[in-house]
């Protein structure tokens, strides 16, 4: 006859020395593991201030066709002597195509908002050098600061 025993509950099943891991060595991989992350997002933040700043050159390139398809349409363009942010799509609207959520304010004041969420600005005839022409325009957007800087995306670049 077999005699039933009843089974020994184990705990705790402690393992030898030389299989576990030490605190030191998990601090090490977790500290190896922050380093490595914040590489990882230092390069993603570098991408996306590219981004934006490739978006607002596109949009400033369309903005500046548009506005020699309506100089084409009515024969002059809008004079503006000091910088607006509502000009844009006063005089556009009908010939960009603007995404709701690119839109800030509403009727006369509407202005059209670069990727840092600032409206592009617009002023004719242009005070650069180069665009100083009785029938020129500027445009741009302040980039990712709220100053004119060397940082700004202009049209005249």
């Amino acid at each position: 006859m077999i005699s039933k025993r009843p089974k020994k509950i184990v705990l705790f099943n402690p393992v030898s020395r030389a299989e576990a891991f030490t605190l030191i060595e998990l601090m090490l991989v977790v500290a190896v593991i922050g380093i490595v992350a914040g590489i990882v997002l230092a390069a993603a933040g570098g991408a996306q201030k590219k981004a934006a700043r490739d978006q607002a050159k596109a949009e400033i390139k369309m903005f500046t066709v548009a506005m020699e398809r309506y100089k084409s349409d009515t024969g002059s363009i809008p004079e503006q002597r000091s910088a607006s942010r509502t000009v844009l799509y006063r005089y556009l609207s009908n010939y960009v195509s603007i995404r709701t959520n690119q839109l800030s304010g509403s009727g006369t004041n509407t202005q059209i908002l670069d990727p840092y969420g600032r409206g592009y600005f617009y002023v004719s005839p242009g005070t650069n050098v180069r665009s100083m022409l009785s029938d020129s325009f500027e445009i741009w957007s302040q980039g990712v600061d709220t100053n004119t800087t060397r940082d700004d995306i202009t049209s005249w670049q």
